[in-house]
């Protein structure tokens, strides 16, 4: 009898709804009140594994590197990991933070900050970056996860996530507990969609 393996289908995500709405939360938030928006994964992403924890979903705080092409030219790629020539950023380490859920998915709510990201860089190297790859958040299984080279190769909405572990220990260990009102204002916004947010960047 020939031996032959059975296929499983990828189980459906029966969360992406409780997904949507985190993203909208930590974005209302962040965006007003962020001291570092922009350079602020941490704060998504740990805000974030509290929200899910509190809707009974497990999930791995990490950190790494990371590279995104959010554009069509050569230029148009935000690299969070160390390369030669780049220019040195706020706090002198390059790395990303993100979340991985059931050691199949990674889950990004800081996306959405690519466009931002950019100006950002432009202003520190003279460039000028195009985006037209800036999802609300990326959650994908860790299969589609490109190489750094061909995403600086490929097309706009591929991505290169990989952990480190030695940063993230360095990382984790210095980081600051969370402010316990920035998790309860986090987790009152998930559940009232609707309601808008008014801080510092507001105005």
């Amino acid at each position: 009898m020939s031996a032959f393996k059975i296929k499983r289908p990828e189980r459906k995500i029966s969360y992406l709804p409780e997904l949507q709405r985190i993203s909208s939360a930590l974005r209302r938030l962040t965006t007003a009140a962020s001291r570092n928006h922009g350079s602020d994964c941490y704060i998504h992403s740990a805000l974030a594994q509290v929200m899910l924890a509190r809707l009974g979903i497990e999930s791995k705080l990490v950190a790494g590197y990371a590279g995104l092409r959010v554009g069509p030219s050569s230029g148009d790629v935000i690299v969070h990991a160390p390369i030669p020539g780049m220019p040195v950023q706020p706090g002198g380490v390059a790395y990303h933070i993100w979340l991985e859920l059931e050691r199949r998915y990674l889950l990004d709510f800081s996306a959405y900050t690519l466009r931002l990201r950019s100006q950002q860089l432009d202003l520190l190297d003279g460039g000028t970056t195009i985006v037209t790859y800036c999802p609300e958040y990326i959650f994908a299984p860790k299969h589609s996860i490109s190489t750094l080279q061909e995403v600086t190769q490929g097309e706009p909405g591929s991505y290169y996530y990989e952990r480190i572990p030695d940063l993230e220990e360095r990382i984790f260990s210095a980081a600051n507990d969370l402010d316990s009102e920035d998790v309860e204002l986090a987790w009152t916004l998930y559940n009232n969609p609707d309601v808008r947010v008014f801080g510092p960047n507001s105005y």
